[in-house]
């Protein structure tokens, strides 16, 4: 009996279809053990109930907007080395690392009760063996590490306006990529290193 109500519902819901896309009438019938039959076509051995449905509200599918190619990856062009035989030049590194800077934000200002600068930076893949981060104020490198993660001391020297970056470096010192730079302001108490 459940296969039977089973059987029926898939019945009915595809006759539903059916009529909704053609609007056509269907026929209902009942037989002597009392199992109902719905049909598009008037049955030949049985008296049939006609039934005449409602038109079904539908809505049109909704097609998503396509979505925005990505944009490059920030990079630097590699410093021009000194020229230099190529059988000694470092074989190229393949760059597409998507380096980026989460921290520090840009125009972030650090007061005198912070005493670490933390620079968080993001890959879309993990760095090659060989290669390395690099952290730079001002241009010059001040950290240099296989982590993501950097915290560089504040102190006087670094007081006032300065520009953050980071690279991916190779073993020769060759920058395989470059985030852009952000301006941070370090502020420090008068007397205090």
């Amino acid at each position: 009996m459940p296969m039977t109500i089973f059987t029926l519902a898939s019945f009915v819901t595809a006759c539903l279809i059916t009529v909704a896309a053609s609007a056509q009438t269907i026929y209902k019938s009942v037989d002597q053990y009392g199992n109902v039959t719905y049909s598009d076509e008037p049955p030949t051995n049985a008296t049939a109930e006609k039934l005449e449905l409602k038109p079904l509200n539908t809505t049109p599918a909704i097609t998503p907007a396509p979505a925005p190619a990505p944009s490059p990856p920030l990079v630097s062009p590699a410093p021009s080395p000194s020229p230099e035989p190529e059988a000694t030049s470092p074989p190229k590194q393949a760059s597409g690392y998507g380096l980026r800077l989460v921290t520090p934000k840009s125009e972030q200002r650090f007061g005198p009760a912070e005493k670490t600068l933390t620079v968080v930076m993001l890959t879309q893949r993990k760095l090659e063996p060989g290669l390395r981060f690099e952290v730079y104020i001002d241009g010059k490198v001040q950290e240099t590490t296989d982590s993501n993660n950097v915290s560089i001391a504040l102190s006087k020297a670094l007081q006032g306006r300065r520009s953050v970056s980071a690279a991916v470096v190779d073993g020769a010192g060759n920058v395989i990529e470059r985030t852009e730079e952000r301006t941070i302001f370090v502020i420090r108490p008068a007397g205090h290193s």
